[in-house]
């Protein structure tokens, strides 16, 4: 029984992963390189279909799929993975994935920011009440000033050179809470039934045994981290949920008082 408790509880294969490992993964010299590739290309994709999502819905439905805590999380953790990936590359002594990742979380920072402002100028209302402006962008700050230094500390805690663990919890959130937020505003608006599937893909692709994060390193294996996968059942039972979730709420016009057609 202690045995079974320890495997479970107790049992730490390493405290991480390492940058080399990451080189080794994502050079030619690696036999599996190709799939290396291939996974991860689809892993950030989806990533970006999901925020081209957001952007159609704030500005044709003028409501975000994505809460204030997923924006201010996700505006903190791409905001430090610039830096994070640059000190990596120069570590290494220049590697291309590194550089390529610094330069899409510029991109990403770049798309929080657009959903941040949206939030203050377009959904204060829905999401804080009758408040003025200044007092959006006071509450806005306040996230962005819990979330930053937070998700820095964790980093550290954790020991993630090239924020692989970190990353793994943005498509955790990705799965559990768009459904969520749709069930407690009630209504389609700002919500997709194109967007919840290509959530449920993105995250049923984040814990497939061939996984980028397993590709890249055996930290992320089952028999390493057997936590990994029981976390991304969990994520994957929302984002299906997320589906029924969406099909239970009333139907959106196809065409909104603004004139604009609304996204499927």
């Amino acid at each position: 029984m202690w045995n079974f408790l320890n495997s479970i509880f107790a049992t730490y294969h390493g405290t991480s992963y390492s940058l080399n490992e990451f080189v080794h993964s994502f050079s030619p010299s690696n036999p599996h390189f190709a799939l290396t590739l291939g996974i991860a290309g689809l892993t950030f994709a989806i990533g970006f279909i999901e925020y081209i999502y957001s952007f159609l819905l704030v500005n044709r439905e003028a409501k975000s799929p994505y809460n204030i805590l997923m924006h201010s999380y996700y505006f903190a953790i791409d905001s430090m993975g610039i830096f994070v990936f640059a000190t990596a590359s120069h570590a290494v002594g220049g590697f291309w994935v590194f550089n390529a990742a610094s330069i899409a979380e510029v991109v990403w920072t770049l798309f929080e920011v657009y959903n941040l402002v949206k939030c203050v100028y377009l959904e204060r209302e829905d999401i804080w009440g009758n408040i003025s402006v200044a007092d959006a962008w006071m509450r806005v700050c306040g996230w962005v000033l819990v979330m930053v230094p937070t998700v820095n500390l964790f980093r550290v805690f954790m020991n993630d050179p090239a924020m692989l663990k970190w990353y793994i919890f943005t498509n955790v959130l990705m799965g559990i809470m768009p459904g969520l937020y749709w069930e407690k505003r009630g209504t389609r608006e700002g919500a997709s039934f194109g967007l919840a599937i290509v959530i449920l893909i993105g995250t049923v692709n984040s814990f497939l045994p061939n996984n980028m994060w397993s590709l890249t390193s055996s930290y992320f294996s089952f028999s390493n981290n057997p936590w990994f996968y029981v976390t991304g059942i969990v994520a994957i039972c929302f984002s299906i949920r997320t589906l029924f979730v969406y099909k239970k709420l009333p139907a959106k016009p196809k065409v909104l008082a603004n004139g604009k057609h609304s996204v499927w």
